[in-house]
């Protein structure tokens, strides 16, 4: 078991306590702090089976499935490393992408709040996040949490934008996963609805 106590987290959110893992200098422990929500009279089998780290199932085996795939665009992922007991609770081992100054990377949140009153700068971040899209669709990588927050820039990726956190489909029947045109429809959906944000 990895022992975190003492250790200050780099980042917290609603669901997560991300640390630096004491062993490895390239990973992060994803340590989730949210209690399972049960909101079905008759638990899912992956509620049942998994509780509130579920997502963690879902996004394992959209990795898997890309690695499977040997599709290049793989890169636009953050790599999973597998999972480790801590004594704050289980956690997911992923890849440390990290900004120039050699923290964590920015959230294309936080870049587009920067430059949000400069039109230009927008149009360029829109242009990468739709660049971002257009790997994410080629190499047929369903992320059903497409947010913001959930993009990063990393140095790792030679400044690209990056993936860390969401993939996988969320719903019951996931027909992303098994039809083409479901999963194309899904990406424009999500494509268009983000591209708007950028406006000014």
């Amino acid at each position: 078991m990895i022992d975190l106590s003492g250790l200050t987290p780099l980042r917290e959110s609603r669901n997560y306590k991300i640390f630096q893992h004491p062993e490895i200098e390239g990973a992060l422990l994803k340590v989730r702090v949210d209690e399972s929500i049960r909101k079905h009279a008759v638990p899912r089998y992956a509620e049942w089976r998994y509780g509130n780290l579920r997502q963690w199932n879902r996004e394992a085996n959209e990795y898997l499935a890309a690695l499977h795939r040997g599709c290049p665009e793989i890169e636009r992922l953050a790599r999973f490393m597998g999972y480790a007991p801590t004594s704050s609770g289980p956690a997911l081992v992923v890849e440390k992408l990290t900004g120039p100054d050699g923290k964590l990377a920015t959230t294309l949140h936080a870049e587009k709040l920067a430059v949000r009153k400069d039109k230009a700068a927008t149009q360029r971040l829109r242009d990468e996040f739709l660049e971002l899209m257009d790997d994410l669709e080629r190499g047929q990588i369903v992320v059903g949490d497409m947010g913001f927050e959930n993009i990063v820039r990393a140095q790792e990726r030679g400044g690209k934008l990056v993936v860390i956190d969401g993939l996988g489909e969320r719903v019951m029947f996931p027909l992303a996963l098994f039809s083409k045109w479901a999963f194309h429809k899904s990406i424009a959906r999500r494509r268009a609805r983000m591209s708007r944000a950028f406006q000014l």
